[in-house]
């Protein structure tokens, strides 16, 4: 990455907190270790669980371990999420959701400067619900007023959407318990329901771009760790259209922590985003 280039990245966390209160530390290791292999500028994560407990004593305890600070929102279904950001990233301002307004795990906002880029940048994290596509239709209805293009402060979010975007191909629902099939697609209908991804991409116009549609990346980012998930991709990174020309760059990240058969990282693939901010121009209209 050049100087200035950030890397934005979102995970899903999986179950490493409850099996630490469990005694287990083996799954939270190699999600510290390969944090610090990725070297975000910002990440941001869900399943948290439990982070805010006991003084958010786990929250704190990962600030250390990935060598970032934060801010934890907490989940009313104690699915926490965070926003973590390296040293020399300037935090203006954070906002949670208060769980009046979640119908199941929220989201969170924080508005950060990043080194090298003259205005600061909205992150928001979230999770939608994984059981109900009425309730994610209506999860995006609320996110998508945030996704105003005109909006002085652009916007990166990244999301567990438990459900596939647009374009993306129909994915192999015989691999899913005949009984969690259904919290794919709405009454009635045989495949997925892509629409609350599509309500958040903008109708009319471009509201936000799916980074790695974009980027023409469209890999799983579960189902690979040969659970009964059917693979498909469900972690996105979903940017303002005018951040599109800083996009440098769009992974899904493979790692062998990832594809340890025994206790794999997570069940979940980050996926990351580079952001490169334009050189300052000369009145000439080449770089200083």
């Amino acid at each position: 990455m050049s100087e200035h280039s950030s890397r934005v990245v979102f995970w899903n966390l999986y179950e490493a907190a409850l099996e630490r209160r469990r005694g287990d530390e083996r799954r939270w290791r190699a999600q510290c270790e390969l944090v610090r292999a990725l070297r975000p500028t910002v990440l941001m994560t869900t399943e948290g669980w439990h982070w805010s407990d006991a003084g958010s004593a786990a929250f704190h305890d990962a600030e250390d371990a990935f060598g970032m600070r934060g801010a934890l929102f907490p989940a009313k279904t104690d699915c926490d999420m965070a926003i973590f950001w390296r040293p020399g990233v300037e935090p203006v301002r954070t906002d949670p959701l208060p769980f009046g307004q979640a119908l199941w795990h929220g989201y969170g906002q924080a508005v950060l400067r990043l080194p090298g880029w003259d205005g600061p940048v909205r992150f928001v994290v979230a999770h939608l619900d994984p059981f109900s596509p009425t309730h994610r239709r209506i999860e995006s209805d609320h996110l998508r007023a945030l996704t105003d293009p005109r909006a002085e402060i652009p916007l990166v979010i990244g999301m567990d959407a438990n459900t596939v975007p647009p374009g993306d191909p129909e994915p192999d629902w015989f691999r899913t318990p005949p009984h969690k099939r259904d919290h794919h697609r709405m009454p009635g209908e045989t495949t997925c329901d892509r629409e609350p991804v599509r309500r958040m991409l903008g109708s009319d116009e471009p509201l936000l771009v799916d980074a790695g549609a974009h980027r023409g990346d469209r890999s799983p980012t579960v189902g690979h760790t040969g659970s009964d998930a059917a693979a498909r991709r469900i972690d996105l990174l979903l940017l303002s259209p005018r951040l599109i020309p800083t996009l440098t760059g769009y992974e899904t990240v493979r790692h062998p922590l990832l594809d340890d058969t025994a206790t794999p990282a997570s069940d979940h693939r980050p996926v990351s985003v580079t952001l490169s901010p334009s050189p300052p121009q000369t009145r000439e209209g080449t770089p200083c």
